[in-house]
């Protein structure tokens, strides 16, 4: 009688577990196709195949320089090849540890979030290519609210769901060095510099395949709050973000502590210069 009665209780736990999971995948489902105008637009499966990118226009005279661009974003794209491994290595250490092990969802962190958010420490747990989903598409912005986006605690689990949803697309697409790129070439780094490769130019004068550890860590301190880790106002900020950062690489054993304590002794030295639209020669020309 005992072993009949723990039998019915182990099909009650499996009859369980799978409606949950029916009815998870369910949901999933009706988010992806916006069921009833309720989630709103998601990505897709032709917007993450062929992404889209505004760049600057570059205006080049006939002897091949440079007189000017035009942008919304300024924007100049970059190639895998032309990123330095160092801010490679920087980005993965800080914002996503587990990519290479992932497919889109660490479901490591997610569990490691909610347990720290019980204990009162709430912190993200997107993973890179989440949060490409969010800069490339907008999964946050008005064009992705559906009716049920105007109730806060579910609209939030809309938006998180689009993205973990969109993200596992991204990751059958693309390889993971395509992600990265996707990344860097998508991110803001505030002072009107999207993507790495106006990023570098802005802050430092160099080029991506440039960027030291110490630059990179200014870098990737500022995707937390590009404002806040701004190293031309907030320089004092911007240097205790940065040496968070340089720990991080001590943690996931990419430099010694003895090389991080030397880093971080060195200040934040900037070649600062942001590109304005009417930067540049020959503006009644540009304008014609």
């Amino acid at each position: 009688m005992q072993r009949y009665q723990g039998l019915v209780w182990y099909r009650k736990i499996g009859n369980v577990a799978i409606t949950s999971f029916v009815l998870f995948m369910l949901f999933l489902f009706l988010v992806d196709i916006n069921f009833l105008w309720l989630f709103g637009k998601s990505p897709s499966v032709y917007a993450i195949s062929h992404p889209k990118q505004s760049n600057a226009s570059v205006i080049i005279s006939d002897d091949g320089k440079v007189i000017g661009k035009y942008f919304r974003e300024n924007r100049m794209s970059v190639k895998f090849e032309e990123l330095s491994p160092i801010i490679i290595k920087t980005l993965i250490a800080t914002e996503d540890k587990r990519f290479y092990q992932h497919h889109g969802i660490d479901v490591k962190g997610v569990f490691a979030a909610l347990k720290d958010m019980m204990h009162g420490n709430a912190r993200g747990a997107s993973t890179l290519t989440q949060q490409l989903v969010k800069n490339m598409y907008k999964t946050r912005g008005q064009y992705s609210r559906g009716l049920f986006g105007y109730i806060p605690g579910v609209k939030l689990l809309i938006m998180k769901t689009k993205e973990w949803t969109s993200a596992v697309k991204i990751e059958i697409f693309y390889s993971k060095n395509e992600i990265l790129t996707m990344y860097f070439n998508t991110v803001d780094f505030g002072n009107n510099a999207y993507g790495i490769g106006t990023a570098a130019k802005t802050y430092f004068k160099i080029k991506p395949r440039q960027l030291n550890y110490e630059q990179s860590a200014v870098l990737v301190g500022l995707l937390k709050a590009t404002s806040t880790y701004n190293p031309k106002l907030h320089p004092v900020r911007s240097k205790e973000r940065r040496d968070l950062v340089l720990q991080n690489l001590v943690t996931q054993k990419i430099l010694t502590q003895q090389q991080c304590d030397s880093i971080k002794k060195i200040p934040i030295s900037l070649n600062f210069s942001v590109e304005q639209y009417d930067d540049g020669e020959a503006l009644h020309f540009r304008a014609y």
